[in-house]
C-alpha cells in the first residue's frame, strides 16, 4: 500500500512539471510574437521615414522649378517693358531730329535773306525812324524742345507677379496609418494618413502601383559594402564617407548609420541613419569635437544587408590622407598615408611611370579634397635641410608645372642658399618680398573658405608668417612638394590653435 502511495505522488509531480513546462513554452511563443510585431512596427516606421525623405526632396524640387518659372516670367516681362520703352524713346528721338532738321533748313533760308534784311535795316536806320526799325527786325528762336519725355514705367504687373511667389516651405511627408480590417473591397480601398507638424497644405496627391503576385518573397539580400577608409575625410563639422558596393546582387540605395562614442570608447545606444543614399559616398554633417562610429548598409527589394565594418571618425580637426595616385614617381608614401619621402637615387625619365593624374615636373603630391566650407587646419614637419613647397591647389592644377607657379595653386616655398634660408609665398609665379629670421621646422596651415584666406604659421613660436587673400572658386586639395631629397610629414586631425584664426 505504501508503494502505491509513493507512485501516486510521483505521478502528480510529473503532471505538475509538464503543466509548468507548457506554460513556459506558451509565454515564449507570446513573447516571440510580441517581438515580431515590434520588429514589423519598426520596419514600417523606417519605411515611413524613407517616404518622408523622398517626399520632401520631391517637394523641394517642385518648389524650385516653380520659383524658377516665376522669376523667368518676371525677367521676360521686364525685358518686354525695356523693349517697349526703348522703341518709344527711339521714335521720339527720330521725330525731334526731323523737327530740328526742318528748323535748320528754315534757318538756312533766313540766312540767305539776311543780306536784304541788313540792307533794309541800314536804310531805315539812316532814316532815323527807330520804331520802324524795331518792327522790321525778325525775332528768331528755337521752336523744338530738346528734352525727351520720360514717363514713369508701369510695373504694377511685375509687382503682382513678385507678390504671387509662394515662399511657404514644402510640407513634411504624411504618414500612412495602418489599414483597418475589412476596409478594402475588390474595387476600392480606404487610405488614411496623418501629419507630423502643423504644415500648410493645399491638397494631397495619392500615388499607388500594383504589386506583381509572382514577385519573389525571398529576394537575395545584398552583401555589406566595404568602406574605403583611406579615401574618407573629416573636419570639425562634417565627414565625407566613401565605400565600395562589393555586390553582384542589385542594390537600390545605401543607408549610413552613425552613433557617438562615449568617453570610455563604447558606442552610445542612439544610432542615427541616413537612408536612400543613391551613390557610394555621403557627406554627413556632424558635431564638433566628437568621435563617431560609422557603418554602411546596402539595400534592395529584399531588404538591408548586414552593416559594413565600422570606422571611427573624429571631428577634432581636419583629417585627410596623401593621394598616392597623384604622387611624382620619385616620391614614396608611408603606409599610414601621412609621410612622403624623396630619395637620393635619381631615376631616369624612362624608369618613371607617369599618367594624367601624376605630377611630372614638380616632385609633389596632393592630399584628399577638403569638400566642406568653413575653417581647416593642419601642420607640416620638415628638416632644416629640406627644400619644400606646401599649400593648397585645385584638382585641375597643371601637373607639368611647379606648385605656386600658376593661378591654380598657392604655396609657401623654402630654398637653401649658401648664406641663408630663403622663403617665398608663391601664387601665379609671384611672391611678396618677405624675410623670415627664424627657420620654422613645424608649420601650421590654416584654410578659411568663408574669409578667403590661406595662412602659414611657425608653430613653435606661434608666429604668423604670411596670409594669401583669395576667393576660392571651388574646393581645394592640400598640396606638398620636395625640391631636394628629404622627408615631409603631415599632422592632421588636430584642433586649430586660437591664434590661427584671429
Amino acid at each position: 500500500m505504501l508503494k502505491n502511495s509513493v507512485f501516486l505522488v510521483c505521478i502528480k509531480k510529473r503532471k505538475a512539471t509538464i503543466v509548468t513546462h507548457c506554460c513556459f513554452q506558451s509565454e515564449i511563443v507570446m513573447t516571440r510574437n510580441h517581438l515580431q510585431g515590434k520588429v514589423a512596427e519598426m520596419e514600417n516606421f523606417a519605411g515611413h521615414l524613407e517616404e518622408i525623405f523622398l517626399t520632401v526632396e520631391e517637394n523641394f524640387g517642385r518648389r524650385e522649378q516653380h520659383l524658377e518659372q516665376h522669376y523667368n516670367d518676371v525677367l521676360q516681362t521686364l525685358s518686354q517693358r525695356y523693349d517697349e520703352r526703348a522703341a518709344g524713346l527711339e521714335e521720339e528721338k527720330k521725330s525731334k531730329l526731323e523737327a530740328l532738321y526742318r528748323q535748320l533748313l528754315a534757318c538756312g533760308q533766313a540766312l540767305d535773306a539776311s543780306k536784304e534784311l541788313i540792307e533794309t535795316a541800314q536804310e531805315i536806320y539812316r532814316s532815323r525812324d527807330k520804331r520802324l526799325f524795331l518792327k522790321v527786325c525778325p525775332d528768331l528762336k528755337l521752336s523744338t524742345h530738346l528734352e525727351l519725355n520720360t514717363p514713369l514705367a508701369d510695373l504694377s504687373d511685375v509687382k503682382t507677379m513678385m507678390d504671387s511667389i509662394n515662399v511657404v516651405p514644402a510640407p513634411s511627408a504624411p504618414v500612412i496609418n495602418p489599414q483597418m480590417p475589412n476596409s478594402a473591397t475588390q474595387t476600392s480601398l480606404r487610405v488614411c494618413w496623418s501629419l507630423f507638424s502643423d504644415d500648410t497644405v493645399e491638397y494631397y496627391e495619392l500615388y499607388y502601383r500594383p504589386v506583381l503576385e509572382d514577385m519573389p518573397a525571398d529576394s537575395t539580400l545584398p552583401s555589406p559594402p566595404v568602406i574605403k577608409q583611406r579615401e574618407c575625410t573629416s573636419c570639425p563639422e562634417a565627414a565625407l564617407i566613401r565605400w565600395e558596393s562589393g555586390n553582384t546582387n542589385p542594390v537600390d540605395s545605401y543607408n549610413v548609420e552613425l552613433s557617438e562614442m562615449g568617453t570610455d570608447g563604447t558606442e552610445s545606444g542612439v544610432t542615427e541613419s541616413i537612408v536612400a543614399v543613391p551613390t557610394c559616398q555621403c557627406l554627413i554633417q556632424l558635431q564638433t569635437g566628437q568621435r563617431y562610429l560609422i557603418s554602411v548598409r546596402a539595400v534592395n527589394i529584399g531588404g538591408p544587408s548586414d552593416r559594413s565594418d565600422v570606422i571611427i571618425v573624429s571631428t577634432t580637426g581636419t583629417f585627410f590622407h596623401l593621394l598616392e595616385e597623384t604622387a611624382h614617381p620619385c616620391l614614396s608614401i608611408s603606409e599610414d598615408g601621412f609621410t612622403m619621402f624623396y630619395g637620393d637615387e635619381e631615376l631616369s625619365i624612362s624608369a618613371m611611370a607617369f599618367d594624367d593624374n601624376t605630377f611630372t615636373r614638380c616632385v609633389a603630391v596632393l592630399g584628399d579634397l577638403i569638400p566642406v566650407r568653413g575653417r581647416h587646419y593642419w601642420e607640416v614637419e620638415v628638416d632644416d635641410g629640406t627644400e619644400f613647397r606646401i599649400g593648397v591647389a585645385y584638382m585641375d592644377t597643371e601637373r607639368s608645372s611647379y606648385l605656386g607657379a600658376n593661378n591654380t595653386s598657392w604655396c609657401m616655398r623654402h630654398i637653401l642658399t649658401p648664406t641663408r634660408h630663403k622663403y617665398e609665398f608663391l601664387h601665379n609665379g609671384w611672391s611678396p618680398d618677405l624675410r623670415i629670421t627664424v627657420n620654422p621646422v613645424r608649420i601650421g596651415v590654416a584654410l578659411d573658405y568663408e574669409r578667403g584666406t590661406l595662412s602659414f604659421f611657425n608653430v613653435d613660436l606661434e608666429q604668423h608668417l604670411h596670409t594669401f587673400h583669395c576667393h576660392f572658386q571651388s574646393y581645394v586639395h592640400p598640396c606638398f612638394g620636395l625640391d631636394n631629397p628629404g622627408a615631409l610629414t603631415v599632422h592632421n586631425s588636430i584642433e586649430a590653435p586660437e591664434y590661427t584664426f584671429t
